[in-house]
């Protein structure tokens, strides 16, 4: 069996239990159903959920699938049901509002629960690593009532499963989408499935677009520590997917100094400097001191105010504050967000003037929409568009917190590519609150200088869709009815928009 809890991106009660039960075969739980009319059970249960809300609370509600690899004769819903009661009552505790649903309508019976976060003490639920709990759990019920669990199990005993770090964690659970480290980890795990020889692990790498680099030891230069591989914007920790020198050792018995020099003989040169510049009209107000506080600072170090460079060694930016300008050296997304913190600190509110790379310009000015600034001398293409309602789409969980004013050019311009930002939210709060109207609205052909630049060179990375999916996704692909369900909500038009579906771009 598997237990996979449905991330709730914009939670609706009344039509998650509409869902459950229109197409339960049998039912369970401790809350009153009236099968006759699903709509007034519905709406009773979202209202008493929604009773017990806080103020910091967005949802009450908790959803989980329980699936199973017997077929629809081999186990009856009264098994089932006895399967999900147990389960709430040893995990969840069966204090709590909660409602079983056996459903029949995949290749595979499986079970919906949906539960009340907090309990009858009001207390809201927690279990320190939950899913490793769950997954322990679930092993013993499958041992308890003889369930099937050879697929599943393959899956279990995988040597060197995708661990993520905690924020590739943060975004997949608040997203519903997966990660890039995840994407890029599945990706490496094919390759070494695939590779019968070390150099043809290492060739493959370079092929699919990873970056090899080598740590040289601090004592002894001539040999090395280890090695990490990043893709992208993402650095992979070799160890947490089975790919440190020692298990590469082990698996193609090699040693050590056959594969130090395969990692140097195909570990990618430094890239060279990139620089770019930001730069404004003086600002009106004296220059204060840096505010400490400002959360992409932290990021950076300085010992005198002005030459500010990353805290994280493996990555070489950094940025000069001057007098009206900022000046980068191979500038990421969260150095140019500081730079231009910096600027604003300074009184200069832009329209801010770029000179460097073209993909130096598109990621300022990506980072400048975001924040509500303007950037006079860049022209954003459809996919700069996509891109920045991407980010909206993904921060929506966000608002109103999140700082992210759209100026009226950049909500003219996504309009006009039929990416309607007022559809993104379903919810009292107004448009007009999350994105303020500024008083400078602008069509988006007005972007253009007059002031000459300097001749650009373009940059082409490489990039793969391709995905591989683990065994336990491909066994139950059949029965993803999280996705069905959000796909069904979503039709009825009373949620936000489903995060599993691609991003539709009309041509004019």
């Amino acid at each position: 069996m598997l237990i996979k809890e449905v991330p709730r991106i914009q939670p609706n009660t009344k039509n998650l239990a509409k869902y459950v039960l229109n197409k339960a075969t049998r039912i369970s739980g401790n809350i009153p159903v009236n099968m006759g009319d699903i709509n007034e059970s519905a709406n009773a249960i979202e209202a008493d959920f929604n009773s017990r809300l806080t103020a910091k609370q967005k949802s009450n509600e908790m959803h989980y699938i329980v699936s199973f690899e017997e077929q629809h004769q081999d186990i009856t819903d009264d098994k089932l049901i006895t399967i999900g009661n147990e389960l709430v009552k040893r995990h969840f505790g069966d204090n709590r509002n909660f409602l079983l649903a056996v459903h029949r309508d995949t290749n595979n019976p499986h079970l919906h629960l949906v539960m009340e976060n907090r309990d009858f003490d009001h207390k809201a639920f927690f279990k320190k690593d939950n899913y490793r709990a769950l997954e322990n759990l679930a092993q013993r019920l499958e041992k308890k009532y003889s369930l099937k669990n050879e697929k599943i199990s393959e899956s279990r005993n995988d040597p060197n499963p995708v661990k993520l770090n905690y924020a590739s964690k943060q975004y997949e659970s608040r997203t519903g989408q997966e990660s890039d480290e995840k994407k890029y980890k599945n990706e490496l795990k094919g390759i070494v499935s695939n590779a019968k020889t070390p150099e043809a692990l290492f060739k493959a790498m370079i092929a699919d677009g990873f970056t090899i680099r080598a740590n040289k030891s601090k004592t002894d230069p001539s040999k090395l520590s280890g090695y990490y591989i990043s893709k992208a914007s993402t650095s992979i920790k070799p160890s947490s997917i089975g790919f440190q020198m020692s298990k590469l050792i082990e698996k193609y018995k090699v040693d050590e100094n056959g594969i130090s020099e395969l990692i140097l003989r195909y570990e990618s040169p430094l890239p060279p400097d990139e620089l770019g510049e930001i730069s404004s009209s003086p600002g009106p107000a004296p220059k204060p001191l840096p505010n400490r506080r400002e959360s992409l600072y932290t990021k950076f170090q300085t010992s005198d105010g002005v030459n500010y460079t990353s805290k994280n060694e493996k990555y070489k930016t950094s940025f000069i504050v001057n007098d009206n300008s900022v000046s980068f050296t191979n500038p990421n997304e969260i150095s140019i967000k500081a730079g231009i913190q910096a600027l604003l600190e300074q009184g200069n509110r832009g329209p801010f003037y770029l000179t460097g790379s073209q993909d130096f310009k598109r990621k300022t000015w990506l980072v400048s929409a975001m924040m509500g600034l303007e950037v006079s001398n860049y022209q954003p293409s459809k996919s700069d568009l996509s891109a920045l309602f991407e980010r909206v789409k993904a921060n929506q969980e966000k608002y109103p917190k999140a700082k992210i004013k759209l100026l009226e050019l950049h909500i003219n311009a996504l309009k006009k590519e039929n990416l309607e930002i007022d559809d993104l939210l379903k919810a009292p709060v107004s448009f007009s609150d999350l994105f303020p109207s500024h008083s400078k609205p602008e069509n988006i052909e007005a972007l253009e200088t007059e002031r000459p630049e300097k001749p650009e060179k373009e940059i082409t990375v490489k990039s793969t869709d391709k995905k591989t999916k683990s065994k336990a996704e491909k066994i139950f692909d059949n029965q993803e009815t999280d996705k069905k369900l959000l796909e069904k909500l979503t039709r009825q038009g009373e949620v936000g928009l489903d995060p599993l579906q691609p991003l539709k771009v009309h041509k004019p």
